[in-house]
């Protein structure tokens, strides 16, 4: 009875490691595709300001 609880146990656990690895995966491709999203933004954002064109903030 102890060899099947431990291998129900370490199965259980070599499962849980692999949904927690899965998930952390998902969450950095999601992580970079909204990092390219951003840094696509910023681009498009600096090209249409004029490099000689100065902003005053203080206003």
């Amino acid at each position: 009875m102890d060899v099947a609880a431990t291998s129900m146990s370490l199965a259980s656990l070599k499962l849980g490691l692999e949904v927690g690895a899965s998930v952390t995966k998902k969450a950095m491709e999601s992580a970079e595709v909204n990092m390219e999203g951003i840094t696509e933004m910023l681009e498009a954002v600096d090209q249409m300001i004029p490099s000689d064109s100065i902003i005053d903030v203080r206003a």
